[in-house]
């Protein structure tokens, strides 16, 4: 499941009537402080790998942020902890600077010359209506927070909470926690750290519901919806009270008891080539690992790729391949005019069609292929990075804009879904213009060669696998794809798991915890 994600404004305009309707001054702010103390206590008593300080820092700006750090910091010093503060505008909201002094904290008139002594810094520089980086002054601060703990009040200080957008100066954290509403930044900023999320309000009156109330008029008139999940949950233990961003659902891939090798979802994958053999190996194992049904391959490979998994059907072309329910064209298949023709080929067939890595490349090159893709009755999957996706986006004519926004456009633009990878990777359905998910694989391992082709052949088993269940169901799409990049992502997770630590993920041994992935999604 997902979880709706809210921009600023929207924030502000469920908490006007709360605050307004408060029995006692700043108790909103308690309310938000308590979360931001129970989040403070899990991270203390986890520690810090190597680190030997048990102080916390309190960071606190003029803010509702600051003031909801400083009340936290109040709350610890009366549960034991030893806390100080730092104003960094010199100045703090006034009760709650008063609280944090009343429970015996200490204000700095200075930052400390060394983190040793501390183990955790709460971020309360900025809150969500700061835009752009912080203040050049404030550079010190932030190079301090890199040798200790952070945990950031609402989002992380220089981050954007409406884009997501880091600027030059800001502040990276461990954990986020945030009130009422998931903001946009905790889907789009992997500086957030861990998402962590607490229903405030007050008696009978949860600002989450608040937000429910206004959805409907946002997401029909406002601002695009964002919605967010996490593949690999983070590190830590935290209290009931806090959740954590979760992980989008994976749909079941065990056969139905009238399945057989064909009804179940035939895949077929044309990858490769003399310059990229590996990338028709790793794609296939991609496809074959993710879900129980017929892999088909197509391509100069063919003998390579049998010899490897013999459970694959292999031809060398695309007119003898036979019937399939999705094809994946592009990793390691060539830009020349023989490889175009084939994606022009396959564009005609009556099946969603995945373009990857290679595939990318000729779609930026070809207004016709582009046309084709824009045309086509059947669902279109494309797969791009950053630098693929900026090459489209400037042969398409869209204009550049802040992530998820140019990414929503080009999708409406070439009338196709648009997977792009990284970090954060966003998917954009090409029948849904005003919503995109966005899926944080919550580690950066897969950042490594190969590991697009591996994800291509996954999203293009489950493609096929969807379609066979739900023949032409292109509102499964978005579904069908986050739930490959989840997959794609914990498997990744795995593989860089080591008795000793987390070390390299090379793309084949992603490709090889696919099936152990999957069974964790699948039995969540």
């Amino acid at each position: 499941m997902y979880a709706t994600t809210y921009t600023a404004d929207q924030i502000r305009a469920a908490e006007a009537p709360l605050l307004e309707s408060q029995s006692r001054p700043d108790e909103l702010m308690q309310s938000a402080a308590h979360a931001v103390f129970e989040a403070a206590e899990a991270m203390l008593a986890g520690g810090a790998v190597g680190r030997t300080g048990t102080r916390t820092l309190v960071l606190a700006g003029p803010g509702g942020n600051g003031g909801d750090a400083l009340y936290a910091g109040a709350e610890l010093q009366l549960a034991g902890h030893r806390v100080d503060a730092l104003l960094t505008a010199g100045r703090a909201q006034d009760r709650a600077l008063s609280a944090f002094t009343n429970a015996g904290g200490t204000v700095l008139e200075q930052l400390p010359d060394s983190s040793a002594e501390y183990c955790l810094a709460i971020d309360g520089i900025t809150g969500i209506g700061g835009s752009g980086g912080l203040r050049e002054e404030l550079a010190d601060a932030v190079a301090w927070l890199r040798g200790v703990q952070v945990l950031a009040v609402d989002v992380p200080s220089g981050v954007d909470a409406d884009t997501g957008v880091a600027g030059q100066l800001h502040v990276t954290a461990d954990a986020t926690v945030t009130f009422g509403g998931w903001r946009r930044a905790h889907a789009l900023a992997p500086e957030c750290g861990v998402q962590l999320f607490a229903d405030i309000g007050l008696p009978g009156r949860p600002l989450h519901g608040a937000l429910l109330d206004t959805l409907p008029e946002w997401a029909h008139e406002g601002p695009a919806l964002v919605l967010a999940n996490r593949a690999v949950p983070g590190p830590g233990q935290w209290p009931s009270g806090l959740t954590p961003l979760r992980a989008a659902s994976v749909r079941s891939v065990e056969p139905a008891p009238g399945d057989d090798k064909y009804s179940g979802g035939v895949v077929g994958v044309r990858a490769g080539s003399e310059q990229y053999p590996g990338a028709a190996l790793l794609a296939v194992a991609g496809a074959l690992y993710a879900t129980p049904s017929m892999v088909r391959y197509v391509g100069p490979q063919a003998a390579e790729v049998v010899r490897a998994h013999p459970e694959v059907v292999v031809t060398q072309k695309l007119e003898d391949a036979g019937r399939v329910q999705a094809w994946v064209f592009g990793p390691g298949a060539g830009t020349d005019k023989a490889a175009a023709r084939e994606l022009a080929w396959m564009l005609r067939q009556e099946v969603p069609v995945l373009i990857d890595a290679d595939g990318l490349t000729l779609l930026a090159g070809h207004p016709e292929l582009r046309q084709q893709v824009a045309q086509r009755q059947q669902s279109t999957v494309l797969t791009p990075h950053d630098g693929e996706f900026a090459r489209l986006r400037k042969a398409a004519g869209v204009a550049e804009s802040t992530r998820f926004e140019e990414t929503l456009t080009l999708a409406a633009a070439l009338r196709a879904t648009i997977v792009r990878k990284g970090r954060i990777t966003l998917v954009a359905p090409e029948d849904e213009p005003h919503l995109i998910h966005a899926v944080d694989a919550g580690h950066s391992w897969a950042a490594t060669p190969g590991s697009g082709d591996v994800l291509a052949g996954i999203m293009g088993a489950h493609l096929a696998l969807a379609t066979a269940r739900t023949p032409y169901a292109d509102a499964a799409i978005a579904a069908t794809t986050t739930g490959a990049v989840t997959v794609h992502a914990l498997a990744a997770a795995i593989a860089a798991d080591t008795p000793f630590g987390e070390a390299t993920a090379p793309a084949s041994h992603i490709a090889e915890h696919i099936r152990n992935a999957t069974a964790v999604m699948t039995n969540a």
